[in-house]
């Protein structure tokens, strides 16, 4: 029931930071003492300043209608299955509480924000990215998404939509903020995508009730939740004068790590990219395996995907090559290859040593096998 009158609080014109306090501090029948003509007694009481919204205090058809509306927003949110979620719920994220002006009210489809959703980071760029763009995309976001990072975008054209696109892909989770309310899509083309984002757990959230529309001035207030939910933010490409730079304003603001590619030809709509770069605003990631200064930075170790699994794996046959057969008496130039074939004389005991140093190393035998044969043949055309 109190949602009503926060939600007919929001709609009255009364600023996050007041409508945050009155949620702190008065009590539900307080609350409703507002809307009954006792609004200046509980304003002395709480040292709370409605002074600007006063005179539609003292309006009661006014304050009928907006609890009417206040009301048939959340008939609304039940048919959409929108969730409302107040700053003092134990749903609110931790992390916006964090940032300057926090929403009041936040509007959620989908999962809640959970802690898990505290490995995040936000991917944001233009609606028109290049080649070098859309590729820098493909390698970070599917590698960081591999690593359990929920993926943060605004569900817009370009980087936004390939973000979230990529990680869906990929299986991961992710995050969609919106400057409207949850009853439209914006762009109307990414409904199917905002679908297939709830269809595989992801959220969609907005400061904004249903019935809000995408005004322009609402995307850039939209950003500093975009960074706020975040970890990090990963800045694909974007020009200079670019909306994208609200969020790397954000970000400064909040102290967030910023990442940007740099890449070997720089586009037309790379111009963030440069100058982020050139005054040291962002830490460069050069390719793709360059995910793991993300990871890094922001204090994560790297989780064995299987490519990492593979890389690892190599290096132990390496080392096990180039450094453990000393141990048994075994001389990589004792190995010969012929018709296809590997062959070494050794006794029992250096055998039984062998078979031990591989399961140690969790290498089978055939990976050991095959890995010596390269070696001996790369040694033996290097000769030639």
């Amino acid at each position: 029931m109190s949602n009503k009158y926060y939600i007919a609080l929001q709609l009255i014109g009364i600023s996050n930071e007041l409508l945050i306090d009155i949620m702190e501090k008065l009590s539900d029948r307080e609350l409703r003492e507002l809307f009954n003509g006792n609004f200046m007694e509980i304003e002395f009481k709480y040292n709370i300043h409605i002074a600007k919204v006063a005179e539609k205090f003292n309006n009661k058809n006014y304050l009928e209608n907006i609890l009417n509306k206040a009301e048939n927003i959340l008939k609304i949110n039940k048919e959409l299955s929108i969730k409302t979620v107040r700053y003092t719920s134990k749903y609110y994220p931790e992390r916006l509480k964090k940032i300057s002006n926090p929403p009041a009210i936040l509007y959620i489809k989908g999962r809640y924000i959970l802690k898990e959703d505290n490995k995040s980071i936000a991917c944001v760029g233009t609606r028109t990215p290049s080649n070098y763009g859309i590729n820098a995309i493909k390698a970070i976001v599917s590698n960081l998404t591999k690593e359990r990072f929920t993926i943060i975008s605004g569900l817009a054209e370009g980087v936004d939509g390939i973000s979230h696109r990529i990680c869906l892909n990929n299986n991961g989770r992710t995050i969609a903020v919106l400057a409207h309310g949850l009853d439209m899509i914006y762009p109307k083309k990414n409904e199917e995508l905002a679908n297939k984002i709830l269809e595989k757990g992801g959220t969609l959230i907005s400061e904004y009730p249903v019935g809000t529309n995408a005004d322009k001035f609402r995307f850039v207030h939209r950003n500093r939740i975009v960074s706020g939910l975040s970890k990090g933010v990963l800045m694909i490409e974007a020009k200079e004068k670019s909306g994208t730079k609200h969020t790397i304003n954000y970000a400064e603001e909040q102290n967030k790590p910023i990442f940007c590619p740099s890449f070997n030809k720089f586009s037309e709509v790379s111009g963030l990219n440069i100058e982020l770069l050139s005054k040291n605003k962002a830490i460069p990631i050069y390719g793709s395996d360059d995910y793991v200064k993300i990871l890094d930075k922001l204090g994560y170790k790297v989780k064995y995907d299987d490519r990492m699994k593979n890389r690892i794996k190599s290096n132990s046959i390496n080392k096990l090559i180039n450094d453990s057969l000393s141990n048994i008496n075994i001389n990589i130039n004792q190995f010969k290859v012929g018709d296809g074939n590997l062959g070494i004389k050794v006794n029992r005991e250096t055998y039984i040593k062998f078979k031990e140093i591989l399961k140690s190393n969790d290498i089978t035998v055939k990976e050991f096998f095959n890995s010596i044969i390269n070696k001996v043949v790369e040694d033996n055309e290097g000769g030639k």
